[in-house]
């Protein structure tokens, strides 16, 4: 049964800051230590999740035009394909510009910082464009294993911290589509 769409935009609301946001803290930290004001870096914040949150509206769109089965169970075919097309589109050179780009924090602040409430929301929306491009295969991928597991979500969003915010960023990412892949060899199995 297909969700109603406050149900799944509050539902999907909530996962995306809880999944997303540990992964900004650098960002935050640093427009925090340069701005000196938590209302500013609540702004960037609002700005950073509006964009998630926007990405809501054709998931469950194309859930309701589905009948459900975006959001719903799904056949192992469909998971497999999902889970494959989201172990290439992390080895893909788009990905690796994406996380480049939130791999860095310091150069966001340095070369986009925006003057004011207004700057900070847009900052937060060019961060949040950024990280969804980063993150649009491995949040396919949760879409497809399920959304509402609990375990899956921890796993996913500790896979993009570690992809952002570690040392291990590049690697981490050549990683997880190795366990995609093997994730989608396994579901046709």
């Amino acid at each position: 049964m297909a969700m109603t769409a406050p149900a799944f935009l509050g539902t999907w609301s909530l996962a995306m800051a809880a999944m997303m946001l540990p992964s900004e803290l650098p960002l935050l930290r640093l427009d925090h230590a340069t701005s000196r004001s938590a209302g500013r870096t609540a702004v960037l914040v609002t700005g950073y999740l509006a964009v998630w949150i926007a990405l809501a509206g054709p998931v469950w769109l194309a859930d309701m035009a589905s009948g459900g089965r975006v959001l719903g169970m799904h056949g192992r075919l469909f998971t497999a394909v999902v889970l494959g097309a989201a172990a290439l589109y992390q080895l893909t050179p788009l990905k690796r510009r994406c996380l480049n780009v939130c791999r860095a924090p310091l150069a966001r602040i340095m070369h986009g910082w925006r003057d004011g409430l207004p700057g900070a929301f847009r900052m937060g929306v060019e961060n949040g464009l950024w990280c969804v491009g980063c993150c649009i295969g491995l949040t396919a991928a949760l879409l497809a294993l399920g959304m509402m597991s609990i375990g899956w979500m921890v796993l996913v969003a500790v896979a993009i911290f570690v992809e952002k915010a570690t040392r291990m960023g590049i690697t981490a990412s050549r990683v997880a589509a190795a366990a995609l892949a093997l994730g989608a060899v396994a579901w046709t199995v």
